[in-house]
């Protein structure tokens, strides 16, 4: 039984990286493609990221040491990769954590303005404080956070779909926009991202492969493509070529402020996850890859993104493409060379065994490498 408990919550732990912030990018970016064009982008990056996750997941079980994501690239890719896998790291960790915060800002000013008043600010900090106590606090508060937290997601996420059945126009599932082809990459990309949770999932699951591979598949493929699928038809749905960029204003004309209340609570619960878990990856990067002691880890962790936002950094899209396009394309790429290079000289035979060829690795490659042309071109 506690085996199985310990595989939920790991689940949990991923599920929590990877369903976040982006979620509500997720409606607009959906929109300016088309819906149907949206749905191929999630499931064909969503195989890609699944893929190099699960190169990782064959990598950490091939090293005895416990490290972090930079720590592995170091180990089988030399110290100059350790550098740029460090700084794309930190870079798109605290991309994502400053999006979270000024979603914070605006779900929790929704929540709470109608009671208190309107102050972004505050409620921005609040809920940061929190976050920020969670991830001092370890890996133990982490798990068990992020499972209560992930069932609240999923129930919340059915609430919003089964309220808005009554308000969804067929007419806004059609078509087909060329002209912004690559605009939903990023987007996509940043919400499909825990490759940071790896790590911490050995450290609890230990070396058991069927847990690790399973929970990798469910945590980090299965579930968030039926959430995130479920959202933007709810979304797409409703306000169509409307849709706002963080989706749930757009709703608010059609749907009414409960409704968008009830997104609110949503999208509060679902970056607070991600909050919390990609706030302690960092933490953990800090401290196991640069020898930073535990407490000032933590402190650079959660400190930096507020920083950033109070010096006004406050665009949610922008963020979240910048983080998905680049520097995840950057990590992705530099994941399958250490993968392979781990084949040949890792520290131990692995509990399972991904059998990628060439021919994929260097397909996966190049999708990364278009799209991070894409991103500094157009962004």
């Amino acid at each position: 039984m506690k085996k199985y408990v310990t595989f939920f919550e790991t689940i949990a732990i991923l599920l929590g990286t990877v369903v976040g912030a982006g979620i509500f990018g997720l409606p607009y970016a959906f929109a300016k493609i088309g819906y149907v064009g949206g749905i191929v982008y999630l499931i064909f990056l969503g195989v890609i990221v699944l893929v190099t996750n699960l190169c990782f997941g064959e990598m950490v079980l091939r090293t005895n040491e416990a490290l972090g994501v930079s720590g592995y690239v170091k180990k089988y890719l030399g110290q100059r990769a350790w550098w740029i896998m460090s700084i794309s790291l930190l870079l798109g960790l605290y991309s994502a954590l400053t999006a979270y915060i000024v979603a914070f800002s605006k779900f929790g000013s929704i929540i709470l303005a109608p009671i208190f008043g309107d102050h972004h600010l505050v409620y921005a900090i609040i809920f940061w404080a929190i976050g920020s106590f969670l991830i001092m606090r370890g890996s133990k508060v982490v798990a068990k956070a992020e499972l209560g937290m992930t069932m609240l997601l999923i129930l919340m996420t059915l609430l919003v779909f089964i309220f808005s059945l009554n308000y969804i126009n067929p007419e806004n599932y059609k078509g087909f926009n060329l002209d912004n082809l690559f605009f939903p990459y990023g987007v996509v990309l940043f919400a499909l991202g825990g490759l940071t949770a790896v790590p911490t999932m050995r450290k609890i699951l230990g070396n058991d492969a069927n847990l690790m591979r399973s929970a990798l598949i469910v945590g980090g493929l299965i579930i968030p493509i039926l959430v995130y699928a479920i959202f933007t038809f709810s979304v797409v749905g409703v306000s169509g070529l409307h849709t706002s960029e963080e989706a749930i204003s757009g709703l608010v004309k059609i749907m009414g402020p409960k409704i968008v209340l009830t997104g609110a609570l949503f999208g509060l619960l679902s970056i607070s996850t991600s909050f919390v878990a990609l706030g302690y990856a960092l933490r953990q990067f800090f401290n196991r890859d640069h020898k930073v002691p535990l407490r000032w880890a933590g402190l650079l962790a959660i400190s930096v993104p507020m920083i950033l936002f109070l010096s006004g950094l406050n665009s949610f899209i922008k963020i979240i493409a910048f983080a998905g396009g680049i520097i995840a394309g950057i990590e992705g790429i530099l994941i399958i060379m250490s993968f392979y290079q781990a084949k040949k000289t890792g520290d131990r035979q692995p509990e399972y065994k991904f059998p990628l060829p060439k021919f994929a690795a260097y397909f996966i490659c190049l999708i990364y490498v278009l799209g991070i042309i894409y991103h500094l071109t157009y962004y």
